[in-house]
């Protein structure tokens, strides 16, 4: 871990909340294949709350000897990605709101738009020769629709997928014909271009003949049909006229009006008229719900290819039409090139005509350029597999697969597989104990490298599957691919332990640190993290991870003269369950002053959790320099701290993790620094609903701040895209015989007692871990504050709990942030950011005795 700088005395202040506009955070690494130059993009705050983020793409060589390049002047970019000889970079930015992949040499400085893609572009990878590259792009389900000429999966009750369109069967008309020559004759007929001929006034003279058996005492009526006629009088007539009876048939027009009050198919496509125009929302899909927004219809994840044209130094080549890799009504995730470079392996669904919501499965597939469809590579029963990566001689495939079932949150694993498929996989990190987020392969193939959170913080790992080769072949002169014809292979396995055999692990970075993004080649290593002193900073490394030394730190300058507390690691145990945390002391105390404790609640089920962001890290800072304790503790049930850990709060949200705090509370309470009387509880996400939970159980807060929290979680079930977390987290759905009610009408009493084990059977573990059902009871001063378009939990998840307590006239009050996601630093506007941090500031100080202007420089 770096150590603070050295700040002269009487130069530096308290970081204040207007610093957050000085911010920056470094988001993506990219080392070139050689390792002597690393592209990175850095995310500049705003300078006013208008505008939205910036994002710059920078290259610098990794022995830092040289200033870095700044290589874009657009105001947003992401994904850079190397040639593989190390001449060019692929990056995305957006054109007129879409994505789209771009390429630039590194001698010259006008990028060329590479993709023209109607729904954009993203993940740029370059293929191993460096003459094609593969980028992904999110397809709508009509675009899917026109391209397949086939109907989408649907689940709408009573309706089938195209019963807005109707297709009339072609009409059969007679034709009488000239007995000799065939012409059509007759009004009815249809000339040599299928027209109706104009009618003639023959139409309505056809009548029975004069010698007929047809007595004549009655004039025969006028027909207008050859039908109306009799068998006899019909052949006498067709005699007299010379005619020959035929039969044609001619295209009926169809219907295609749309109209409220027509047919049923005409209401239909009125009906439907509205929905693509926005007028109404429908859907019938069970993923309803987006990140930020509902998602009525369904896009699929497919990839691309494009050949890149030669000539980009010298000119603008036309731009090349990309070819589809995947297709139809399936998402395919994360790709990586075979080394031959003309087949992808590729994460997706499996082929089915189940709507795609329904399947949880992921297979790994590999595509072939010159192949309709993917073939399937492996299939593991019972799992979901996803984010392949494939070493450099194409021997090896790992990739991270999860259980499918859903009464399980069990961690994230990464499996291996031989690509020949004629030996099981073999899960290589049951021993880390942890949740594996990203994983990337070493050049070589011997180190894969990962991280994935532990102890508060996210390290890198390494891990060593195999024994090292020294030979000195080299594996890229190789070049292998898959053949069509595998007739010993095997693609369907079933887990059992026989295929778990660990691979030695290393932690190369600390606990203290959060390791955001990483790439590594045979010498070198890059990697961009937060730590205690730094929000964010790009560092490189030697693969022995002896020779740190910063490559870029965006913050330098003006941390240079701001004060910074250092936090300080601490454990506390109850009930032989040992909790970690962090304690912040305020950077500018004295010795003998007494300060206010806000205890904040982190960690929690990873889906809810806030993540260690620079964020985070300034409002820790922030927060302090306002003269704040401050005490951070991930309860039971946090990612991070092994499995059993983890578990330790299934089907109890609230009792067991609430001991956690208090725990923790009271460890850090009893410092001298601290004023035991003022102590204040905050938290986001699952934090948030600890919080709430908590401040019906007990009086010790004199305040508290929930963000973005789940209150009421039978609505989790139903309004959230979270609710797959009530069964993971509860072992089951709520019984079909138990009413799975909002608890929003539960408690009418303002003095009800709390649900026990003797309440009712709507009363389960859900409920009682639901903070709605002690709302009553809460008689600390709230705030609630809520992401408008926070589709993680449900927007309505704090208007349930504000709604509540108003109408028992508690303490409490709400701010909402319209547009604002379950993430708020990955959503918020820069000023919504701000007003977050200093409403946080400004309800604690109506309850906390702090200061009401930041600390003065130190003398």
């Amino acid at each position: 871990m770096p150590a603070p700088a050295q700040i002269p005395s009487g130069t530096e202040r308290a970081i204040q909340a207007q610093d957050l506009y000085q911010m920056q955070e470094v988001t993506e690494v990219a080392l070139s294949p050689r390792g002597r130059s690393v592209a990175y993009t850095v995310r500049h705050l705003a300078s006013t709350g208008s505008a939205a983020p910036r994002t710059q793409l920078y290259v610098a060589r990794t022995s830092g000897r040289d200033a870095p390049r700044l290589l874009s002047q657009a105001s947003t970019v992401r994904a850079p990605a190397w040639h593989p000889e190390g001449t060019h970079l692929a990056f995305v930015r957006p054109v007129n709101g879409t994505p789209q992949v771009f390429v630039v040499p590194l001698d010259r400085s006008v990028p060329y738009q590479l993709t023209d893609t109607p729904h954009g572009a993203g993940t740029p990878q370059w293929g191993p020769e460096g003459n094609r590259l593969l980028f992904a792009s999110h397809v709508p389900e009509s675009t899917v629709q026109h391209k397949t000429g086939r109907p989408p999966p649907t689940e709408r009750p009573g309706r089938a997928a195209l019963d807005t369109v109707r297709a009339p069967a072609p009409d059969t008309l007679l034709v009488l014909r000239h007995t000799h020559t065939l012409d059509p004759l007759d009004t009815l007929a249809v000339d040599a271009e299928g027209r109706l001929r104009t009618p003639t006034d023959s139409t309505d003279t056809l009548r029975t003949p004069q010698l007929s058996s047809v007595p004549d005492t009655l004039a025969a009526p006028a027909v207008d049909r050859l039908a109306a006629l009799s068998s006899d009088s019909l052949r006498a007539t067709l005699d007299r006229f010379g005619l020959r009876p035929d039969t044609t048939t001619v295209a009926v027009r169809p219907d295609t009006a749309a109209a409220p009050d027509g047919n049923l198919a005409q209401v239909r496509r009125w009906m439907h008229q509205n929905r693509r125009s926005g007028t109404a929302l429908v859907s019938s899909r069970l993923e309803i719900h987006g990140e930020r927004q509902l998602q009525p219809t369904p896009t699929y994840r497919h990839h691309y290819v494009v050949d890149v044209p030669a000539g980009l130094r010298s000119g603008r080549p036309a731009r090349p039409v990309p070819q589809p890799v995947t297709g139809g009504y399936r998402s395919y995730g994360q790709a990586d090139w075979l080394p031959g470079g003309g087949q992808v392996v590729v994460s997706g669904m499996p082929a089915t005509d189940r709507p795609p919501d329904r399947v949880r499965r992921r297979n790994l597939y590999v595509a072939d350029l010159d192949r309709d469809r993917p073939r399937r590579l492996l299939r593991l029963e019972q799992y979901a597999l996803s984010a392949p990566s494939v070493t450099t001689d194409g021997n090896t495939v790992a990739f991270q697969l999860k259980p499918l079932s859903a009464l399980s949150d069990a961690p994230t694993e990464v499996g291996l597989f031989a690509l020949n498929g004629r030996s099981q996989p073999r899960i290589v990190t049951s021993a880390l104990d942890r949740d594996i987020a990203s994983i990337e392969w070493g050049p070589d193939g011997w180190y894969l490298y990962a991280t994935a959170p532990s102890e508060g913080g996210r390290p890198l790992f390494r891990f060593s599957p195999f024994a090292q080769d020294t030979t000195d072949e080299d594996p890229r002169a190789q070049r292998p691919s898959m053949s069509a014809d595998r007739p010993t292979s095997r693609d369907t396995f079933t887990v059992d332990s026989t295929m778990v055999r660990p691979a030695e692990a290393n932690q190369m970075t600390t606990a203290a640190r959060a390791v955001h993004a990483f790439d590594v080649t045979d010498a070198t290593a890059v990697y961009t993290s937060t730590d205690p002193t730094t929000p964010s900073a790009l560092y490189a490394n030697t693969v022995s991870f002896n020779d740190e030394r910063p490559l870029a730190r965006p913050n330098a300058d003006w941390l240079a003269q701001r004060q910074v507390a250092t936090p300080e690691r601490i454990t506390a145990s109850h009930d032989s369950l040992t909790v970690t945390g962090w304690v912040t002391r305020p950077g500018a105390a004295a010795d003998s002053t007494r300060h206010p404790l806000l205890v904040q609640a982190r960690g929690g089920p990873l889906t809810l959790s806030a993540p260690y962001t620079p964020e985070t890290w300034f409002e820790r800072q922030y927060l302090a320099g306002r003269g704040l304790g401050l005490a951070e503790v991930f309860p039971q049930g946090s990612a991070g701290f092994g499995t059993a850990f983890r578990h330790a709060n299934d089907q109890n949200w609230g009792p067991g993790p609430a001991q956690d705090v208090l725990a923790l509370t009271d460890s850090v309470a009893a410092r001298s620094w601290i004023d035991s009387t003022q102590v204040a509880l905050a938290g986001t996400g699952y934090g948030g609903t600890l919080t709430a939970w908590l401040l019906g159980q007990t009086d010790r807060f004199t305040a508290g701040v929930a963000l973005n929290g789940v209150y009421d979680l039978p609505a989790l079930l139903d309004g959230g895209r979270a609710w797959r977390l009530v069964s993971q987290e509860f072992g089951e759905f709520p019984k079909e015989d138990v009413p799975p009610d909002s608890l929003a009408d539960s408690v009418s009493a303002p003095d009800a007692s709390p649900p026990d084990s003797t309440a009712p059977r709507s009363w389960t573990p859900l409920h009682r871990s639901s903070p709605l059902a002690y709302a009553h009871l809460i008689r600390t001063p709230l705030l609630l504050m809520q992401g408008g378009a926070d589709r993680r939990v449900g927007p309505s998840q704090g208007e349930r709990l504000y709604k509540r307590l108003k109408i028992l006239d508690r303490p409490v009050e709400y701010v909402r942030y319209p547009g604002v996601g379950h993430d708020v630093s990955d959503s918020a506007s820069s000023r919504q950011r701000l007003d977050r941090l200093v409403r946080t500031y400004e309800f604690l100080a109506r309850f906390l005795d702090v200061p009401a202007s930041p600390p003065a420089n130190r003398p």
